[in-house]
């Protein structure tokens, strides 16, 4: 919980004891720090804002002011007994559901630079948007970089309110590392660019921790939002855009399963699209950016590309097809098109979980698991290839599931909510952080990295390092 959150649970806490003391006549002052819990409050919603989970908390805090206003109310001895007890239950809800579902904390970044964020709109009227075939296709994004704060800059929010549900509602109240639109860093003339690509549904800000680690240490990083692809993209004019997509039935049938295949494949060669235009208008901003914040300062020589998940294999597409790509981070990813049976024609480090399970070994799963398994067993039969053939880095994690390559592995100290694996959330971003900085400074920044020199594995990963053929 946070600090005004405590503070007024501990208020109500002594209230409410106070209420189910027999001698409370003789501590009746206590019943006055009730009063003192309402500025709090008005204080809590202003600076930490409020929250679906301490909807509890507020209740049994109504509940009390009614009761010293109208005293009445409780004047039975054992209807106000059973209400303290209600109201005791009510602070412990409060409790558990605000520890259960956080407004957790992003890992601090290692590198000398502070971080500032930016969000861009991008307008491609050389494509139609292809869910209305009637509109340019637009893109937010986000940017984050070096920066030197002055000071007054606010710290950004984590996501934008209107892109939160009400179960998600806490994600607009954590607050990252970055300062809001801070002056860029002026300790280098130019920084080199990486490009983040989101998952299925993800969004631009799902990887923070990773954009911000990587700002801290010298990269101007650019996170995507796809709209009808995303979960929801928030224009400027007020627009807010749902995604279109789902997997909930994705491996109930042959056909369906066709069917979300035929839609990852198509979801990538649009984001790769996307991807190459927004390197096209960075290539404008470094020429002359209206807000005068990225003239000149972008690296365009040294730029790469990383994603999570559907991100991973848009990233790989997108460096198959776009030489101006030097390096290329997979993260858990699923692949398609060309880079699929090609390779993604520039350096590459794929990080994965442990290795899947052919469905021939799992004779008692059914028809929807097979499939599953099937598409993960394809997908890493081929990366192996590929990897014995080009050559590139391999890093399998042991422990982690899926989401331990993303932000939401800190979400809830439940693994179950926040699907990760049996490791630490910060073990695992930290090995993440480690060799995702140390291929992108090898690759663009041409520092010699001995953590990506040799192969070598112990109880928590296995690194593999391979030279092409030939």
């Amino acid at each position: 919980m946070r600090p005004l959150e405590c503070v007024i649970v501990v208020g109500l806490f002594g209230y409410v004891l106070h209420l189910l003391s027999p001698d409370r006549t003789e501590y009746e002052w206590i019943s006055w720090g009730l009063w003192l819990c309402v500025p709090i409050l008005a204080w809590h919603l202003l600076a930490e804002g409020y929250r679906w989970q301490m909807l509890p908390v507020y209740i049994v805090l109504a509940a009390g002011l009614l009761r010293q206003v109208l005293p009445g109310l409780m004047a039975d001895a054992e209807f106000q007994y059973a209400a303290a007890v209600l109201m005791l239950g009510g602070l412990g809800g409060g409790i558990v559901l605000s520890t259960v579902f956080p407004v957790f904390q992003l890992p601090v970044p290692s590198g000398p630079y502070q971080v500032g964020t930016q969000v861009r709109h991008f307008v491609d009227d050389n494509r139609r948007e292809p869910a209305s075939q009637e509109e340019a296709r637009e893109l937010m994004v986000q940017i984050w970089y070096p920066a030197a704060p002055t000071g007054r800059e606010q710290a950004a929010a984590y996501r934008e309110r209107a892109t939160t549900s009400i179960r998600s509602a806490q994600f607009a109240l954590v607050k990252t590392h970055a300062r809001a639109d801070a002056p860029l860093a002026s300790a280098q003339p130019r920084y080199p660019v990486l490009i983040y690509e989101p998952s299925w549904d993800g969004m631009r800000t799902e990887n923070t921790a990773l954009a911000e680690e990587f700002a801290s240490n010298g990269y101007i990083v650019v996170g995507l939002d796809h709209p009808y692809g995303s979960r929801a993209t928030v224009f400027p004019d007020g627009r807010i855009v749902k995604t279109a997509l789902s997997d909930e039935h994705a491996y109930d049938s042959d056909a369906s399963y066709r069917d979300f295949v035929r839609t990852i494949e198509a979801q990538i060669m649009l984001r790769a699209a996307d991807l190459r235009f927004v390197l096209d208008r960075l290539r404008a901003l470094d020429a002359s950016d209206p807000k005068g914040s990225l003239s000149g300062r972008l690296d365009l020589e040294r730029t790469g590309a990383f994603g999570f998940s559907l991100g991973g294999g848009v990233a790989a597409q997108a460096c198959w097809s776009d030489p101006r790509l030097k390096a290329c981070l997979d993260m858990d990813g699923v692949m398609a098109g060309e880079s699929f049976q090609q390779g993604a024609r520039a350096p590459f480090l794929l990080m994965a979980g442990a290795d899947p399970v052919p469905p021939d070994a799992a004779p008692n799963a059914s028809s929807a698991e097979r499939r599953e398994m099937g598409l993960e067993w394809d997908q890493f039969v081929q990366m192996k290839k590929l990897f014995e053939e080009h050559g590139g880095y391999w890093l399998s994690i042991s422990a982690v599931k899926h989401f331990n390559f993303s932000d939401y592995a800190f979400t809830s100290p439940l693994r179950k909510l926040n699907r990760s694996g049996r490791i630490a959330p910060h073990r695992a971003a930290q090995i993440v952080r480690e060799y995702a900085l140390a291929f992108f400074d090898h690759y663009l920044k041409g520092t010699a990295q001995p953590l990506l020199d040799l192969s070598h594995s112990d109880p928590e990963y296995r690194f593999e390092h391979a030279i092409p053929e030939g």
